[in-house]
């Protein structure tokens, strides 16, 4: 398999660590359904998956443009722009994009007490099936990532989770459907989170973000722990550790090379600061979503 070493361009994912995915385990109001994993992939050249054991949690792939396929089951399915499928866990299964017409999915791993009784309310037949693209569909998967892309703090798996209850259900009924509302880059705490995604192999000073917002160190993260309830420091780091998710997930990389990419020079150091917020090692991280 081929596979580009920055992923997919213009790609957007959140990876829920270990101690988010136990705290909506145990929370009565997501228990019953929540999301582990969540991304979208535009024009996906070289993506596929083949998991001999299948996935702990159910997949939703719902492709937007392009085609590609999936196995499961002892069949292959093709898949076309506008139609969508669930894989359900613990089933044998493998995807990937066409070659020639490679897909922009959006997808979702979810489980949960009540997951299985979402899935049985779609009742889907075998293959993709075609769904009408409802602008409502987009925004609120939109809404639902970017929650989860800004913290994993109890309010924002809170909302996700009963976001996933409507999203689900949009795919049962024609009444509803989304667009993508981009994170505003206007405020000046948006811009100097762009500044972040643009330089995430660099290690930022708080005065230098500062400097951007055009504001003192003590205001600007005053302001900016109110809007995101993390330093900027903190945040920061937080979206480094998501990109490395990507890169272990979908590219060949060393850890060490990751962690260059990242702007960390001790890879002992980088695996340090994975560990304590993923709740699993770089190593052990990559031997789970690839195996």
């Amino acid at each position: 398999m081929i596979r580009k070493e920055e992923g997919f361009a213009g790609q957007r994912s959140a990876i829920l660590p270990a101690d988010a995915i136990h705290q909506l385990a145990a929370h009565p109001l997501c228990e019953s359904l929540y999301i582990t994993d969540i991304g979208f992939y535009p024009t996906a050249s070289f993506h596929d998956r083949d998991r001999f054991r299948g996935s702990a949690q159910h997949i939703l792939i719902y492709c937007a443009e392009g085609k590609g396929w999936f196995k499961t089951g002892g069949s292959r399915f093709v898949v076309g722009a506008n139609e969508f499928f669930i894989i359900p866990a613990n089933h044998a299964h493998s995807y990937g994009a066409d070659p020639e017409m490679p897909w922009s999915i959006y997808w979702i791993h979810f489980t949960g007490r009540l997951s299985q009784d979402f899935i049985d309310f779609l009742q889907l037949p075998p293959g993709a099936v075609t769904i009408p693209p409802r602008q409502q569909r987009f925004a609120l998967f939109d809404e639902i990532l970017s929650h989860l892309e800004m913290s994993f703090n109890e309010e924002n798996l809170v909302y996700a989770s009963n976001a996933l209850r409507h999203f689900l259900t949009t795919f049962k009924s024609s009444l509803v459907n989304p667009i993508p509302v981009a994170i505003s880059g206007q405020d000046a705490v948006g811009q100097t989170i762009e500044y972040m995604k643009q330089n995430l192999n660099r290690n930022l000073t708080l005065s230098e973000l500062a400097g951007i917002a055009n504001m003192s160190a003590s205001h600007y993260s005053a302001v900016f722990r109110q809007k995101i309830q993390k330093s900027p420091i903190n945040f920061f780091t937080f979206l480094k550790i998501q990109k490395a998710c990507h890169l272990l997930k979908d590219t060949p990389l060393r850890i060490n090379e990751v962690a260059d990419q990242l702007g960390y020079q001790d890879a002992f150091h980088f695996s340090r600061i994975f560990t304590g917020m993923m709740g699993i090692s770089p190593r052990d991280f990559r031997r789970k979503v690839t195996g």
